[in-house]
């Protein structure tokens, strides 16, 4: 079951050639874009779908263009994001944690906005542009430290599968919008599985291998949410660990393996109760969506978790 679209924002044209007059709070001389925000768009974006908590964008610009973070623009407390660049047309290279990564269609890099990066375009380009919150893929910024500015093949593997996923979203993002209420999962699914499947690939020592597991283990989980009879066990199982193995796991974040997959479930509840476009869906069928059978027993655990019931939570949304 795919995250939800919650709205979809388009503009309505490309970005100017040459250097553009800076907009309030940002310089941009020469087409450097200062960003502010962690989440802030690239000029020239055309149109953005966001699926839950993550946002899948279209950008298109003439070269040369800079996107640029300085140390002085982020604040300690900014929880940050991380974003995936899928080039269509035109090269992307991207500074960041000593390293310097340069691709072209059909490869991907990623950056984290917690640190100073710098993302370039030396030409003209269309690229798709995807940002994720940390715990949708299981990593904070630390973790995801040894991931950022390396370039990602995407012509085999997982990372294949998402960059032809993102490549189809770019081409034909406004055939699908009506449909993406999958989509938003494969992408979700997708990158969090090439994450843990990069972590593995740079692993130095036990503890990388534990976290590249971990992030395996969570995408798993995504993806199976529906299944009733998930649990600790088949997850287990299903990663050939034993059950105490990925118990200690989780207990490094502070949190059992039951617990997780069962708030992971009620949050999958709580973004789809949340989004107008699924109200048609009984409240019971919400959460049988999400792995959790019988009204009054999602019931009980959605008032236990978030302090409200379904029902009363989707009333308030109208209201507000």
């Amino acid at each position: 079951m795919g995250e939800t679209v919650r709205s979809l924002e388009e503009r309505k044209g490309p970005a100017p050639a040459g250097p553009r007059p800076a907009a309030a709070g940002r310089a941009a001389p020469g087409g450097v874009q200062i960003v502010h925000r962690h989440d802030e768009p690239f000029d020239g974006t055309l149109r953005a779908h966001q699926f839950g908590g993550v946002r899948v964008a279209l950008v298109k610009g003439d070269g040369p263009r800079e996107l640029i973070r300085p140390g002085h623009r982020i604040a300690p407390a900014d929880e940050g994001v991380l974003r995936v660049l899928r080039p269509l047309t035109g090269a992307v290279w991207v500074v960041q944690d000593g390293r310097h990564g340069t691709v072209r269609a059909p490869q991907l890099i990623c950056f984290d906005s917690t640190r100073p990066y710098k993302a370039a375009m030396p030409e003209n380009f269309r690229l798709v542009d995807v940002t994720v919150a940390h715990r949708l893929v299981g990593l904070t910024p630390a973790e995801a430290e040894p991931l950022t500015a390396r370039p990602w093949s995407g012509s085999e593997g997982l990372a294949a599968l998402l960059s032809s996923l993102l490549d189809g979203l770019g081409r034909h993002g406004r055939e699908v919008a009506t449909s993406v209420d999958l989509l938003g999962g494969s992408v979700v699914g997708l990158t969090a599985a090439l994450f843990a499947e990069r972590m593995r690939e740079v692993a130095e020592d036990p503890q990388i291998a534990r976290q590249a597991l971990m992030l395996q283990v969570q995408s798993y989980v995504r993806e199976q949410l529906a299944e009733p009879g998930l649990s600790p066990v088949t997850v287990a199982r299903a990663h050939n660990v034993s059950l105490r193995y990925l118990q200690k796991i989780f207990q490094e974040h502070g949190i059992s393996p039951a617990r997780w997959i069962r708030d992971e479930r009620l949050a999958r509840c709580r973004t789809e109760l949340a989004d107008p476009l699924l109200d048609h869906l009984p409240v019971a069928l919400i959460g049988e969506r999400a792995g959790l059978y019988g009204a009054s027993h999602f019931s009980r655990l959605f008032r236990d978790r978030y302090g409200i019931t379904p029902r009363e939570f989707r009333k308030e949304r109208d209201l507000r």
